[in-house]
């Protein structure tokens, strides 16, 4: 028992000893501001110019491929029906040869819908590089030392969010992108 409080009072002169910690009050504020980085992205004048590009070459392609697939189903209608009148080993020889036709089509297809991810990536990259710069320019006008993505936080005073500030510039310095024709 005697070591429990010679123990409790040698813990309470160390504290009293020691120098007291500062409180919250007194300590700097760590200025920081909130983006929201998804609104930017959704909102922003060239990720709709991407968009509507890019949709507009895969609306191109879809139609395009529509049109070679009619004309695959009337190949294939067709060698179906001359089945009987061709000596076996033409048959086969033209069978695969449409099927190696299909193949290649396939095969193209799949290489433009590729091409037109890239594309689609690196202009949304491109977006990002700006809204970086943008939101850097920011933080050091406002003097921030930390920027934090509004998914998360959990709650915010509006003063602290710069979203509506980002997007009006990146609007201006890059209002659209072009994108070049996936090949």
């Amino acid at each position: 028992m005697r070591l429990a409080r010679l123990a409790v009072f040698l813990g309470m002169a160390l504290a009293m000893a020691l120098p007291a910690r500062p409180a919250a009050a007194q300590l700097d504020p760590t200025p920081i501001i909130v983006v929201d980085v998804q609104q930017i992205m959704r909102e922003s004048a060239a990720v709709i110019a991407i968009q509507a590009q890019i949709d507009v070459y895969r609306q191109g392609y879809q139609e395009e491929f529509a049109r070679i697939e009619q004309d695959l189903r009337a190949a294939e209608s067709e060698l179906a029906e001359d089945r009987e009148d061709l000596p076996q080993e033409e048959f086969i020889q033209r069978r695969r040869e449409f099927e190696r036709t299909v193949v290649d089509l396939q095969r193209q297809a799949q290489q433009r819908r590729s091409a037109l991810d890239a594309a689609l990536n690196d202009g949304m990259a491109d977006v990002r590089a700006a809204l970086i710069e943008v939101i850097t320019e920011i933080a050091r006008e406002q003097g921030a030392r930390m920027v934090l993505d509004r998914s998360n936080v959990v709650i915010v005073d509006s003063v602290l969010d710069f979203s509506d500030e980002a997007l009006a510039r990146l609007n201006q310095r890059l209002p659209t992108i072009v994108i070049t024709a996936p090949e």
